[in-house]
């Protein structure tokens, strides 16, 4: 059987990222998710601040997030960074709970109260992805200083970032470092058969996921899992 190389660079791009995701990037890097499928095409880019007090996120939707597709009476999308990557053919379902060290749980988070909301409820402390007529969304910048890119319970390195619909899994992408997400071939998953699946009692399990158990499930995930080029920042 012949690979083709795309396929090839996708390994050898997971390879290289998961050994780094296993040390726990002690030196703190930019951070991207490209998602790119269903429609649904957007970038999130998480950049360290000083003195490890946090990150400044970038986020923008190109496509897919429309009035006519929202189901929550808000018209907004919910998404989080969850504790796993994401499984073959772009399983959204297999990327667990939301990223929750401190064990925060379902409880409802308050943007008012960052501190006590999980680490990885990016809507629920900043504010969902509000719907549009033609599904595209201007970018928007926050800082957020709960957001860790070392320690194997709280860093973002090797997870995933997953959109909702009311609750339901349409859209998500790996994290990676900016350069290896930015150079990965493109590619989309239009009608991935996994991504609709709701959360589910999966929305309170905490971050329990090791270096070794990243690389293990990356390494099952990259067969059916490619990312769209980051535009520039």
């Amino acid at each position: 059987m012949i690979l083709k190389s795309s396929f090839i660079l996708s390994v050898a791009a997971v390879a290289s990222y998961t050994c780094q995701a296993q040390s726990q990037l002690v030196v703190p890097q930019i951070m991207a998710s490209a998602i790119n499928m269903n429609g649904i095409e957007a970038n999130f880019v998480f950049s360290p601040l000083s003195n490890n007090g946090g990150a400044r996120v970038r986020v923008e939707v190109k496509s897919g997030l429309s009035k006519k597709f929202a189901v929550s009476p808000t018209g907004g999308f919910e998404y989080h960074i969850h504790v796993k990557p994401v499984g073959p053919g772009n399983d959204c379902t297999a990327a667990g709970g939301h990223l929750d060290p401190t064990n925060v749980g379902a409880a409802k988070c308050v943007a008012a109260k960052p501190d006590r909301c999980q680490e990885g409820d990016l809507s629920g402390k900043h504010g969902e992805l509000k719907a549009t007529e033609t599904g595209a969304i201007a970018p928007i910048s926050y800082n957020d200083k709960y957001i860790h890119f070392s320690g194997e319970t709280t860093t973002i390195a090797g997870r995933s970032v997953v959109i909702h619909n009311n609750g339901t899994r349409v859209a998500c992408g790996n994290i990676y470092p900016f350069d290896q997400a930015s150079s990965l071939p493109s590619g989309s998953s239009e009608g991935a058969s996994k991504a609709g699946s709701p959360d589910g009692d999966v929305r309170s399990q905490g971050s329990g996921a090791s270096g070794g158990q990243l690389v293990a499930t990356m390494a099952m995930a990259v067969a059916g899992t490619f990312f769209g080029a980051l535009m520039a920042l």
